[in-house]
């Protein structure tokens, strides 16, 4: 339950300064939004009131019974004091780890510090391994989906019997990590799938046109079959599940015929050769059919420096043995 403002504590500045840095774009949004009204607001949409008791527990906000909420005077007070340029450069900076991080979730079981590095230099270049590793430890819990294990950082759940490791060596072997672009950074983070790829924006049709439900709806849709993909669920269990439903929705997602049954399950399956999977470090199967054969055609063409033709030389009866006996070839190694 959130405090009420004879029992909060005063913020020190420095304490302050942390929380703020540490808001996700929504709640920095709400909090923005919040300041500009010093009696405060009722709040009625869900969304609002979840980030609201959100703040509200770091003492940012006061949620009053009746859903009305403010900005304590201190805080109003305290913001204006210490918010700067330097600041707002930090809780950018920190905001695109978590887009980064939650990019790896969906590319990476298990990635490098060079890998997360290279994530986050596709907007800060210049940002050196320390920062990136404090701005990684300083992550709010409930953007933090990696745990440090062996020098590397593993998915929360693929340490569960050291399967990172299995991953690694059994599953991966030395395949390059993909890195994607900043669209698709801000994408995956924004709608936890890849629309902008043809199949998934098939998939996602689809389920618009079939079950009369609007895009973002259709999306959310998307993105769980995008991580039925990736977590391996068998194609008959991801189309029954689909079918049936979340556990909380009021939608019907029953197949309404047969022949929508089998387009779906063709999409899904187009879907799921274009899906960026954490088994493959990122990539997709068409990628990874390439990866394989360069690495095959480099194997050979190893192989072939390696072992190539052997040069065969003549040697005359008379000329001098190459055994450097310094006898004549007919009168040494030759007589054999």
């Amino acid at each position: 339950m959130a405090k009420s403002s004879s029992d909060r504590d005063i913020l020190e500045p420095e304490v302050l300064e942390e929380r703020l840095t540490a808001l996700g774009e929504s709640e920095m949004e709400l909090f923005r939004m919040m300041l500009e009204q010093p009696a405060g607001v009722i709040l009625t949409a869900d969304t609002d009131i979840m980030l609201a008791e959100l703040l509200a527990s770091d003492d940012l906000m006061i949620l009053m019974p009746d859903n009305k909420v403010i900005i304590p005077p201190d805080v109003r007070e305290a913001y204006r004091k210490i918010w700067s340029d330097e600041l707002t450069l930090k809780w950018r900076k920190r905001n695109w780890m978590y887009k980064c991080l939650e990019t790896g979730k969906y590319l990476y079981g298990v990635m490098t510090w060079d890998v997360l590095k290279d994530l986050f230099a596709l907007r800060y270049p210049h940002a050196d391994i320390a920062e990136i590793r404090d701005l990684f430890r300083t992550t709010p819990v409930y953007y933090q989906w990696f745990t440090e294990r062996d020098g590397k950082l593993v998915l929360n759940g693929y340490e569960k019997d050291n399967y990172y490791i299995y991953l690694e060596q059994r599953i991966q072997g030395d395949v390059p990590f993909y890195i994607p672009s900043k669209e698709e950074v801000e994408e995956l983070y924004e709608k936890g799938s890849l629309l902008s790829r043809e199949s998934h924006a098939e998939l996602q049709k689809f389920i618009e046109d079939t079950y009369g439900c609007d895009a973002d709806t259709a999306g959310l849709k998307v993105h769980e079959l995008y991580e039925a993909v990736n977590n391996r669920v068998r194609l008959n269990d991801a189309a029954e599940a689909f079918a049936s439903g979340g556990s909380g929705e009021k939608k019907d997602y029953a197949f309404p015929s047969d022949e929508a049954h089998v387009r779906f399950i063709e999409l899904y399956m187009e879907m799921s050769r274009e899906c960026r999977v954490r088994d493959n470090r990122g990539h997709d199967s068409f990628e990874m059919v390439s990866l394989m054969a360069d690495k095959s055609k480099s194997a050979d063409a190893s192989e072939n420096v390696t072992k190539g033709p052997v040069r065969r030389v003549k040697i005359g009866r008379n000329d001098p043995c190459p055994c450097g006996s310094g006898k004549k070839y007919k009168n040494c190694c030759g007589r054999n």
